[in-house]
């Protein structure tokens, strides 16, 4: 019984239909993908497109500078000119 459970959904995660049938029923294949299943489009019996939904997008990344001024200073070390000349100067 749980073989035949697995089967259903995942018949039910993803469609497969030629292109002609798609451009027929473009539409509910749409709401299908908008619904979190995803469609396959053949052509010759061949997958040639796949409709999937549209992630979220994520909000933009913002800076609290408020926070970043309040934060301690980092301390000060040697540049970084003085790091790559110490290092080559300490090669044989």
């Amino acid at each position: 019984m749980m073989l035949r459970e697995a089967a259903v959904a995942l018949e039910e995660k993803q469609w497969v239909v030629n292109v002609r049938a798609a451009k027929d029923q473009l539409s509910s294949l749409l709401e299908q993908a908008a619904a979190g299943n995803e469609v396959i489009i053949t052509s010759d019996g061949q997958p040639k497109a796949k409709l999937v939904p549209v992630r979220a997008a994520r909000p933009a990344f913002r800076v609290d500078w408020g926070l970043l001024e309040s934060l301690p200073a980092a301390p000060v070390g040697p540049a970084a000119e003085e790091l790559i000349r110490a290092d080559r100067d300490d090669r044989p």
